[in-house]
């Protein structure tokens, strides 16, 4: 056999050993970025702390952290707020998604578009407004309420559960809507129509039938806000912690803040908060595995169609209306009033200052935010970056490769989800505590986490793009001789490129608005947005340089979300040429 014609017959080998090599890497890469820390987490938990490394195995850190007097109100508190806020976020957002998605209500586009604005907003900012609200002291509404009615004491209290359930569940019911709106979209009504003609009324057509079809979705949503419940920190320190309600994820950072640390007592705390969304996680997957019974769009002339209000289209639209103007309108406006007025100011109640901008002026000359905004913008944006063309590579491999072992890049991709961000900060910072990689007190350490908690939303987005590419036309280029390299970029990177900026945007949304994880690992000269407001808070700073610098935060954010909207209508029109 000629050179030539070895050549030609190793040519097929190599390539079919290209992908193999890109799915080892990406297997690597999402173990190194999920399990490695949650390693780390358990050897923590088991080991005693020397303080040069892990020591002998014990138990003690489990005694220390679970014979505590409070420890059964700990559990107590952390499920009914996780519980709460899940049921009370579904409700309101299970509402509006119904009658955006599901009615003939007007609004339905604005509705939907203040949903994806209510995503930008930290979560740290909106505890922070509804304190100036709702705060017994210093809040403006039951100031309003005091001064109306004559009354001698606050009629309403931020510093309660109920007060603490409130101030999430305002906060994430878009993402109710948003996770439940379109399984409510694609119902095929017809179904229901036929429980109505066989003398069935809607109120049992409802439980009947409607809700079982929606169950994967309900369920899922449920799942999600549970989860996020449970891995909160923005309310539980800045309303839970005044109110001495204490939660796993306060309880967790407490004891790596103590002097000195307790490591072990965190990462056995930890545990049992990532053996909690473990166990909801399988419960999930165990009610809905049969997914197939839940489909109502098949080849079968599948028709979406609409319930029609008659005169309750206004009334319901009006509803949703003051939805959103109390629980997004309210904080906001807030926040804007107080940010013009160096000390508390409490709007409709008359200014004892006049208006200023010189908060703004000194939110911009203070050097620690400036060096905030830099390195949130540089990590952020690095992180984005990374997660998206990882995902591409990843979702590529699960959704092309023949081998049997591709199921695994979904399944590590997806595992943070279940995994909350103070345990994922948490358990990072134990790695590289201890595995000798000098990025320890960077800006490296936080890249890492965002990446780690924003892999499952880049999948999301590379693996919907890539589901739209047929395989038929990366077929035609291997046939016309192109490699690997250049089938991503002339044909998959040009076509995917929506998705992509799409993933990017909301990534970097995600990592300049994270608390959870970045409160465990910034240090000296890499603090973030976060984390600053959450210093002058505590410090006892101005109450309007405090909201100046949220409101710095929330508009640029806010933009960055419109634009992400933009580019969401483009790929759907696109896509329905």
């Amino acid at each position: 056999m000629t050179a030539a014609e070895l050549a030609l017959a190793s040519e097929p080998a190599s390539r079919a050993t290209s992908p193999n090599l890109l799915l080892i890497f990406s297997v690597a890469v999402a173990a190194w970025l999920v399990l490695v820390p949650v390693a780390a987490l358990l050897a923590t938990a088991f080991t005693e702390d020397t303080g040069l490394g892990f020591g002998a195995f014990t138990l003690d850190n489990f005694v220390e952290a679970y014979s505590d007097s409070h420890i059964l109100r700990l559990i107590g508190n952390s499920l009914i707020y996780a519980a709460g806020t899940a049921a009370v976020t579904f409700l309101i957002g299970g509402f509006v998604a119904w009658a955006v998605e599901r009615t003939d209500t007007p609004g339905g586009a604005l509705f939907h578009n203040l949903a994806l604005l209510s995503f930008a907003i930290p979560g740290l900012l909106m505890a922070m407004a509804w304190i100036f609200v709702l705060s017994p002291n210093i809040g403006w509404v039951n100031a309003l309420l005091k001064s109306a009615l004559h009354l001698q004491n606050a009629p309403l209290s931020i510093y309660t559960m109920a007060g603490m359930i409130w101030a999430l569940s305002s906060h994430y019911f878009p993402l109710a809507y948003l996770a439940v709106g379109p399984a409510l979209r694609t119902l095929d009504v017809r179904m229901e129509e036929a429980g109505l003609m066989s003398g069935g009324r809607y109120r049992h057509v409802l439980p009947k039938i409607t809700l079982p079809l929606l169950r994967p979705a309900i369920l899922s949503g449920l799942l999600l806000l549970f989860i996020m419940g449970l891995s909160s920190y923005e309310v539980p320190r800045l309303i839970g912690r005044p109110a001495r309600i204490d939660v796993f994820t306060t309880e967790i950072q407490s004891a790596t803040a103590a002097a000195p640390p307790e490591f072990g007592v965190a990462s056995a705390l930890s545990l049992t908060l990532l053996v909690t969304c473990i166990v909801a996680v399988y419960f999930y997957r165990r009610a809905t595995r049969n997914a197939e019974a839940f489909a109502t769009i098949t080849g079968k002339g599948y028709k979406p169609t609409r319930i029609e209000l008659g005169r309750w289209r206004w009334p319901v639209a009006a509803g949703i209306a003051a939805i959103f103007l109390v629980a997004l309108g309210l904080p906001l406006f807030t926040l804007a009033w107080q940010s013009f007025f160096r000390n508390l100011s409490q709007p409709f109640m008359g200014a004892a200052a006049p208006a200023t901008l010189e908060n703004y002026r000194f939110i911009l000359r203070y050097p620690v935010f400036l060096d905030a905004v830099r390195t949130s913008v540089v990590v952020s944006a690095l992180a984005a970056t990374f997660v998206v063309a990882l995902a591409l590579v990843m979702a590529w491999m699960a959704r092309r490769s023949a081998s049997r072992f591709a199921w695994l890049l979904d399944a590590l991709a997806t595992a943070p989800i279940a995994i909350p961000s103070v345990i994922v900060g948490a358990s990072i910072l134990f790695t590289y505590l201890i595995v000798p990689i000098p990025i320890y007190n960077t800006i490296w350490i936080l890249f890492v986490a965002y990446v780690t908690l924003c892999l499952p939303y880049g999948m999301r987005f590379a693996s919907s793009g890539i589901t739209q590419i047929h395989r038929e036309l990366e077929e035609a280029a291997q046939v016309s001789g192109a490699t690997l390299g250049q089938i991503f970029r002339r044909v998959l990177f040009p076509l995917i490129l929506p998705f992509l900026l799409a993933a990017w945007i909301y990534v970097f949304v995600l990592s300049v608005r994270e608390l959870g994880a970045s409160i465990f690992l910034v240090g000296p000269g890499t603090s973030v947005l976060g984390t600053v407001s959450l210093v002058m808070w505590e410090e006892g700073g101005s109450y309007g340089a405090v909201a100046a610098l949220g409101v710095l935060q929330i508009v640029p954010l806010l933009l960055i979300v419109v634009g992400l909207r933009w580019l969401e209508t483009r790929v759907q029109n696109r896509g329905g040429k």
